[in-house]
């Protein structure tokens, strides 16, 4: 399957068909290489509850996208395209970049940094950096702000 066929399980007709009715969806947003090997990273964590289903999708803007839609072919990947992950609702939607138009996501986001010692400053709405807003491993602190955020 290609990554831009729209999928019918385990989204679009889906719930009419789950063996567990209050299954719980979970969409995987790649953006690269580098950044779907540390999502697969936190992937177990999900793995001892049957209930759980993963839905891969791979993000259209990236300068560094090679090699993303052999990956997820390669780890045998329930792909949706961007365009029909944007329209369905999910529990939860995790990701290791801010690229693309990920406030288009219908579920909550939760953005992992895509490598130890990678940091970044946000920018906040008057477009200036500040320390405040900086996910990845806090410079002042040494603690780990987990990138959790709200569109």
């Amino acid at each position: 399957m290609s990554v831009e066929e729209r999928l019918r399980v385990p989204i679009g007709s889906a719930p009419d068909w789950s063996t567990y009715p209050d299954a719980r969806r979970i969409l995987v947003v790649a953006h690269t290489v580098t950044t779907l090997t540390r999502l697969l990273d936190v992937l177990p964590l999900f793995d001892s509850d049957p209930r759980i289903q993963l839905v891969f999708t791979r993000a259209r803007t990236s300068n560094f996208r090679e090699g993303v839609t052999e990956f997820l072919h390669d780890i045998g990947a329930v792909v949706a395209p961007w365009e029909q992950a944007m329209e369905e609702e999910f529990d939860l939607a995790i990701a290791a970049s801010y690229g693309d138009d990920l406030h288009l996501i219908n579920a909550p986001l939760v953005v992992f940094s895509h490598g130890a010692g990678f940091n970044k400053l946000g920018k906040t709405e008057n477009g200036k950096r500040k320390a405040e807003t900086v996910f990845g491993l806090g410079p002042a602190t040494n603690t780990v702000v987990l990138g959790c955020c709200r569109w």
